[in-house]
């Protein structure tokens, strides 16, 4: 695949990126998704970055895990995501930003039922 993903948390306005090997790394090591940084650290809780490092990076595709919805916080991660910086890459001029699901990528993931339904998110990027 020649697009290059980039895979962010988004956490009460703050967001972390994954890259290969990471907790969300499936999508790189597993699905195929080429990363947009192959040099984001290794983290469970990812490595904080800004928007302007979204810009940046400048991934063609952009799957986003908003953890507030997946603990019933009131903050949500498309507001916070698709600001002025992040309009300005290709991920969002071609309508490639996928929300994942949080209850499966943040909560659950690596059950059976869940990589299950994580296989049909990563899909909808196809």
């Amino acid at each position: 695949m020649d697009e290059k993903a980039l895979i962010v948390l988004s956490n009460e306005g703050k967001v972390s990126a994954y890259g290969p090997s990471s907790r969300f790394g499936i999508l790189h090591d597993v699905f195929g998704f080429a990363a947009a940084d192959e040099g984001i650290e290794q983290s469970t809780h990812g490595q904080n970055i800004t928007f302007e490092y979204i810009l940046e990076t400048n991934p063609d595709i952009l799957f986003v895990i908003d953890r507030d919805a997946a603990v019933n916080s009131t903050e949500g991660a498309k507001g916070t995501i698709e600001n002025e910086l992040v309009e300005k890459t290709n991920a969002f001029k071609n309508d490639k930003i996928y929300y994942l699901n949080p209850d499966q990528w943040y909560l659950s993931g690596g059950g059976l039922q869940s990589v299950k339904l994580m296989v049909k998110d990563a899909e909808a990027a196809l």
